[in-house]
């Protein structure tokens, strides 16, 4: 779940407000579709795939930190995310 909430995020599907993923209808799997998801030998996970509304693709590193970045289409994107608590 929290692989398709950080793809919402970057492929702009699911706002963000005050810090905090505002869930519009909770699951986002069905919008994002499918992609693939990969860690390499730092712990960084990669996700890829295509945007299912432009097609553009689409790749996201996460590090152990929470350090999100990577592009969507001819968009670069970066935002950290953390437990809720």
């Amino acid at each position: 779940m929290i692989m398709t909430t950080v793809l919402a995020v970057a492929l702009g599907l699911a706002p963000v407000k005050d810090g905090s993923v505002q869930t519009v209808g909770g699951d986002y799997t069905t919008a994002i579709g499918h992609y693939s998801q990969s860690i390499d030998q730092q712990g960084t996970t990669h996700l890829r795939g295509f945007n299912r509304f432009t097609g553009a693709p689409y790749e996201i590193a996460i590090d152990k930190t929470g350090k999100v970045e990577g592009t969507v289409g001819d968009w670069y994107v970066s935002f950290r995310v953390s437990e809720a608590g």
